[in-house]
């Protein structure tokens, strides 16, 4: 078990407010499929903005990411179909059937869209909350 003296300096990914880290041995339960293999080792709210962030490293690369955790729920809700769309869509490449390749890239392009359009909605939640109101 490593425990680190020395405080972390992390960026805020939505409002890029500097936070202060400390990190303990201890490592949570990583729930999210998209970043599988990486570990969470701290879950904290940004000082300034005060949206949830968890901090993610990967061992294998000595990496680290601070991650908001409401943006990457957005993506984790349909991970599984895209997954899922990509492999018949690398089939129907190879086997060159055009009609069925296309429609797979559609339904590609209608999901991946409905993620985009989550995370503007968080976005703006977050900014809602944060301002009182939009003018």
């Amino acid at each position: 078990m490593k425990i680190q003296l020395l405080p972390k300096i992390k960026k805020c990914p939505n409002c890029s407010a500097v936070n202060i880290l400390r990190v303990n041995g201890i490592s949570y339960n990583n729930n999210f499929k998209s970043l599988a293999d990486w570990t969470l080792k701290k879950k904290l709210n940004c000082r300034k903005c005060k949206i949830q962030l968890g901090l993610f490293v990967n061992n294998f690369h000595n990496e680290e990411k601070l991650v908001w955790i409401d943006y990457l729920n957005c993506e984790e809700l349909y991970l599984t179909k895209l997954n899922k769309l990509e492999k018949y869509k690398f089939k129907y490449k190879e086997k060159n059937k055009k009609t069925e390749y296309l429609k797979i890239i559609k339904e590609i392009e209608t999901i991946q869209n409905q993620i985009r359009s989550e995370q503007v909605r968080v976005k703006i939640k977050v900014k809602i909350q944060n301002k009182g109101m939009l003018i």
